[in-house]
């Protein structure tokens, strides 16, 4: 609580004086290289093909080459944790109700649904079944959007695994330092992303909360982008992964953003992209 206290009063005293100080900026240009070296994250699975959080649409990511997907995660009535984006069932399988009041063992007999939304042959994927199918792909990588978890037990299975450089563990709000803190200290080599949210708008502060936090990289959806861009960070060992939403302009926003300095993109159509990046070469161990 206290350290929490002490973030915060730092963060503020940071965000007085950068706006005080009014530093001006530049963004540079992307050059073909900075498009190649760019990784491309695949936002709940290949959703727009497969159904949401599907174990097919990861398998079908790999073979493709894509460098990485991004999962939500929920726990049922009875403490399982489960590949599921909201609260309840009905949108993406063929069951009703909320996830957190229904049993694990009711939730794997129902039915993934198609983007279409008729119901296919998949069940719905469990963590560890998802940890176990990406492990012998060292280089494809699996970001957690924690929406309804344990992150220290989401932190214990991957540990279990041995796959703490694979798995970025969001942070959904830069405030939320105790959840950083307790990941790291669980382990230091656990992987953590935190999301900036309007923080992006003021100059040095995210800088400022990567280091205060130990964070591995930091996050940005698109409507936060700060006019500086992130070539800062990524001079200063911190790579940026943005979210780009829908498929509209997708390339001419990805080459912005690259623009701006980002190492990561995530986003629902990454195979339109992948031509302009270095697929990933997944080797099985």
């Amino acid at each position: 609580m206290i350290r929490s206290r002490i973030f915060r009063f730092h963060l503020l005293a940071m965000i007085v004086m950068i706006i005080l100080a009014g530093v001006p900026c530049a963004v540079g240009a992307g050059g073909k290289q900075a498009l190649l070296d760019v990784k491309l994250i695949s936002h709940r699975g290949l959703h727009g093909e497969f159904p949401e959080n599907a174990i097919s649409s990861i398998q079908s990511l790999i073979q493709k080459g894509i460098h990485g997907v991004e999962i939500d995660l929920r726990t049922t009535k009875d403490g399982h944790i489960v590949l599921m984006h909201d609260e309840r069932l009905e949108r993406t399988t063929t069951g009703k109700g909320r996830v957190d009041e229904t049993l694990w063992k009711e939730i794997r007999d129902l039915k993934l649904k198609s983007p279409d939304g008729s119901p296919t042959s998949e069940s719905v994927p469990d963590f560890k079944t998802a940890l176990q199918v990406i492990k012998g792909h060292p280089d494809f990588g699996l970001a957690l959007d924690l929406k309804a978890v344990d992150a220290v037990e989401v932190a214990g299975m991957v540990m279990a695994q041995g796959m703490q450089p694979q798995v970025l563990f969001s942070i959904a709000d830069p405030m939320n330092t105790q959840l950083a803190k307790s990941l790291k200290r669980l382990d230091s080599k656990l992987r953590i992303s935190v999301n900036m949210l309007t923080w992006w708008k003021i100059e040095d502060v995210p800088l400022f909360a990567a280091r205060a936090l130990d964070a591995d990289s930091l996050f940005a959806s698109e409507w936060f982008f700060p006019k500086c861009g992130f070539k800062g960070l990524a001079q200063e060992g911190i790579p940026v992964v943005v979210y780009l939403r829908g498929r509209h302009d997708l390339e001419k926003r990805f080459r912005q953003a690259v623009r701006l300095g980002v190492k990561g993109v995530s986003c629902d159509d990454p195979l339109s992209l992948l031509p302009l990046v270095r697929p990933a070469s997944h080797q099985i161990q």
